[in-house]
Protein backbone atom coordinates (compact mmCIF):
# COMPACT_ATOMS: atom_id res chain seq x y z
CA UNK A 1 0.00 0.00 0.00
CA UNK A 2 2.83 2.27 0.58
CA UNK A 3 3.62 2.56 -3.47
CA UNK A 4 -0.66 3.52 -3.47
CA UNK A 5 -0.27 6.08 -0.48
CA UNK A 6 2.69 7.72 -2.89
CA UNK A 7 0.48 7.80 -6.04
CA UNK A 8 -2.34 9.65 -4.37
CA UNK A 9 -0.02 12.08 -2.46
CA UNK A 10 2.14 12.62 -5.75
CA UNK A 11 -0.89 12.85 -8.03
CA UNK A 12 -2.43 15.25 -5.12
CA UNK A 13 -0.07 17.73 -4.99
CA UNK A 14 0.78 17.91 -8.98
CA UNK A 15 -3.04 19.24 -8.98
CA UNK A 16 -2.34 21.83 -5.71
CA UNK A 17 -5.07 19.79 -3.93
CA UNK A 18 -4.45 20.34 -0.25
CA UNK A 19 -4.73 17.25 1.72
CA UNK A 20 -7.78 18.85 3.13
CA UNK A 21 -9.57 20.07 0.40
CA UNK A 22 -9.24 16.35 -1.53
CA UNK A 23 -10.19 14.93 2.15
CA UNK A 24 -13.51 17.09 1.44
CA UNK A 25 -14.37 15.94 -1.67
CA UNK A 26 -13.80 12.10 -0.41
CA UNK A 27 -15.57 12.33 2.38
CA UNK A 28 -13.09 11.11 4.53
CA UNK A 29 -10.92 12.83 7.30
CA UNK A 30 -7.85 14.59 6.54
CA UNK A 31 -6.29 12.76 8.91
CA UNK A 32 -7.22 9.36 7.17
CA UNK A 33 -6.19 10.63 4.01
CA UNK A 34 -2.89 11.35 5.39
CA UNK A 35 -2.89 7.87 6.66
CA UNK A 36 -3.37 6.29 3.27
CA UNK A 37 -1.15 8.52 2.01
CA UNK A 38 1.74 7.24 4.22
CA UNK A 39 0.89 3.70 3.58
CA UNK A 40 -0.70 3.09 7.43
CA UNK A 41 -4.73 3.18 6.61
CA UNK A 42 -6.19 1.28 3.66
CA UNK A 43 -8.79 2.71 1.79
CA UNK A 44 -12.16 0.97 1.33
CA UNK A 45 -13.09 0.43 -2.77
CA UNK A 46 -15.60 3.45 -2.46
CA UNK A 47 -12.72 5.82 -1.19
CA UNK A 48 -10.26 4.73 -3.49
CA UNK A 49 -12.93 5.27 -6.22
CA UNK A 50 -13.48 8.87 -5.05
CA UNK A 51 -9.99 9.55 -4.82
CA UNK A 52 -9.58 8.25 -8.26
CA UNK A 53 -12.69 10.86 -9.71
CA UNK A 54 -11.28 13.86 -8.20
CA UNK A 55 -8.06 13.18 -8.86
CA UNK A 56 -9.01 12.29 -12.76
CA UNK A 57 -6.77 9.59 -12.83
CA UNK A 58 -7.97 5.55 -13.55
CA UNK A 59 -8.12 4.42 -10.25
CA UNK A 60 -5.98 1.66 -11.76
CA UNK A 61 -2.77 4.30 -11.92
CA UNK A 62 -2.76 4.67 -8.03
CA UNK A 63 -1.14 1.44 -7.94
CA UNK A 64 1.30 1.47 -10.82
CA UNK A 65 5.00 2.43 -9.90
CA UNK A 66 6.37 4.50 -12.96
CA UNK A 67 8.31 2.08 -15.12
CA UNK A 68 10.53 3.45 -18.19
CA UNK A 69 10.25 0.02 -19.73
CA UNK A 70 6.82 -0.26 -20.23
CA UNK A 71 5.86 -4.03 -20.10
CA UNK A 72 3.75 -5.93 -22.70
CA UNK A 73 2.70 -9.07 -20.64
CA UNK A 74 1.09 -9.09 -17.33
CA UNK A 75 1.43 -12.79 -15.83
CA UNK A 76 -1.69 -14.19 -13.72
CA UNK A 77 0.28 -13.76 -10.49
CA UNK A 78 1.45 -10.11 -11.24
CA UNK A 79 -1.69 -8.72 -12.15
CA UNK A 80 -3.22 -5.49 -9.52
CA UNK A 81 -5.63 -7.05 -7.70
CA UNK A 82 -8.78 -5.01 -5.97
CA UNK A 83 -10.66 -6.82 -3.65
CA UNK A 84 -13.72 -5.24 -1.43
CA UNK A 85 -15.17 -7.32 0.96
CA UNK A 86 -17.35 -4.99 2.76
CA UNK A 87 -17.94 -4.20 6.27
CA UNK A 88 -21.09 -5.22 6.12
CA UNK A 89 -20.68 -8.00 3.49
CA UNK A 90 -23.02 -5.93 1.23
CA UNK A 91 -20.26 -5.86 -1.49
CA UNK A 92 -18.06 -8.93 -2.48
CA UNK A 93 -16.08 -8.27 -5.60
CA UNK A 94 -12.81 -8.39 -6.79
CA UNK A 95 -11.15 -6.64 -10.05
CA UNK A 96 -8.32 -7.41 -11.83
CA UNK A 97 -6.03 -5.60 -14.20
CA UNK A 98 -5.49 -7.50 -17.12
CA UNK A 99 -3.71 -4.82 -19.20
CA UNK A 100 -0.04 -3.99 -18.25
CA UNK A 101 -0.61 -0.59 -17.15
CA UNK A 102 -3.15 2.01 -18.02
CA UNK A 103 -0.80 4.65 -20.16
CA UNK A 104 -2.63 2.97 -23.46
CA UNK A 105 -5.89 3.84 -24.97
CA UNK A 106 -7.80 0.77 -23.71
CA UNK A 107 -7.94 -1.33 -20.61
CA UNK A 108 -8.57 -4.52 -19.98
CA UNK A 109 -9.77 -5.86 -16.38
CA UNK A 110 -11.92 -8.82 -15.00
CA UNK A 111 -14.67 -8.39 -12.45
CA UNK A 112 -15.77 -11.21 -10.20
CA UNK A 113 -19.26 -10.62 -8.16
CA UNK A 114 -19.96 -12.72 -5.47
CA UNK A 115 -23.50 -14.18 -4.72
CA UNK A 116 -26.07 -12.08 -5.79
CA UNK A 117 -24.28 -8.67 -5.39
CA UNK A 118 -23.95 -5.60 -7.16
CA UNK A 119 -20.49 -3.72 -8.01
CA UNK A 120 -21.76 -0.70 -6.79
CA UNK A 121 -24.78 1.32 -4.71
CA UNK A 122 -25.07 3.94 -7.96
CA UNK A 123 -25.19 3.37 -11.63
CA UNK A 124 -22.13 4.09 -13.49
CA UNK A 125 -21.41 6.24 -16.48
CA UNK A 126 -18.35 7.55 -18.05
CA UNK A 127 -17.01 8.87 -21.45
CA UNK A 128 -15.32 5.92 -22.41
CA UNK A 129 -17.04 3.22 -24.37
CA UNK A 130 -17.18 -0.60 -22.78
CA UNK A 131 -17.34 -4.29 -23.95
CA UNK A 132 -17.56 -6.97 -21.78
CA UNK A 133 -17.86 -10.70 -21.82
CA UNK A 134 -19.47 -13.05 -19.56
CA UNK A 135 -16.63 -15.72 -18.32
CA UNK A 136 -17.95 -17.49 -15.23
CA UNK A 137 -21.99 -18.21 -14.76
CA UNK A 138 -24.57 -15.16 -15.12
CA UNK A 139 -24.64 -12.12 -14.94
CA UNK A 140 -27.10 -8.94 -15.21
CA UNK A 141 -26.49 -5.66 -17.07
CA UNK A 142 -28.69 -3.17 -15.54
CA UNK A 143 -28.38 -0.14 -18.13
CA UNK A 144 -30.47 2.66 -17.08
CA UNK A 145 -34.07 1.01 -17.11
CA UNK A 146 -33.34 -2.18 -18.93
CA UNK A 147 -31.89 -5.59 -17.62
CA UNK A 148 -29.66 -8.28 -19.90
CA UNK A 149 -28.89 -11.43 -18.69
CA UNK A 150 -25.51 -12.10 -19.55
CA UNK A 151 -24.40 -16.15 -19.81
CA UNK A 152 -21.17 -17.46 -20.16
CA UNK A 153 -19.50 -16.41 -23.42
CA UNK A 154 -21.97 -13.17 -24.32
CA UNK A 155 -21.03 -10.09 -24.93
CA UNK A 156 -22.21 -6.58 -24.49
CA UNK A 157 -21.60 -2.70 -25.67
CA UNK A 158 -22.18 -0.28 -23.70
CA UNK A 159 -22.90 2.95 -25.04
CA UNK A 160 -20.92 5.69 -23.71
CA UNK A 161 -22.65 7.95 -20.93
CA UNK A 162 -24.66 5.16 -20.56
CA UNK A 163 -25.76 5.13 -16.81
CA UNK A 164 -25.02 0.93 -15.86
CA UNK A 165 -24.64 -1.31 -13.07
CA UNK A 166 -24.05 -5.24 -12.53
CA UNK A 167 -25.74 -7.46 -10.53
CA UNK A 168 -25.13 -11.24 -9.80
CA UNK A 169 -28.91 -13.01 -9.67
CA UNK A 170 -27.36 -16.25 -8.54
CA UNK A 171 -25.62 -17.95 -5.69
CA UNK A 172 -22.61 -18.71 -7.75
CA UNK A 173 -19.72 -16.52 -8.31
CA UNK A 174 -19.93 -14.77 -11.74
CA UNK A 175 -17.14 -13.22 -13.68
CA UNK A 176 -16.60 -10.77 -16.46
CA UNK A 177 -13.57 -9.56 -18.65
CA UNK A 178 -14.27 -6.04 -19.86
CA UNK A 179 -12.43 -3.43 -22.19
CA UNK A 180 -12.86 0.75 -21.63
CA UNK A 181 -11.64 3.15 -23.91
CA UNK A 182 -10.21 5.45 -22.81
CA UNK A 183 -9.02 4.04 -19.73
CA UNK A 184 -11.35 5.38 -16.95
CA UNK A 185 -10.93 2.52 -13.70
Amino acid sequence: MDKLGKNIKNFRISQNLSLKKLAEKVDVSPSMLSQIESGKANPSLNTLKLISQHLKVPMFTLFIEEDVDRPILVKKNDRIHITNKGEDSKYKLSYDLLSPDTKGDLQLCEMKLSAYQFNSDNFNFHNGEEVAVCTLGKIELILENKTITLETGDSVRIPRKTKHRWKNPSKATCAIIFSISPPIF
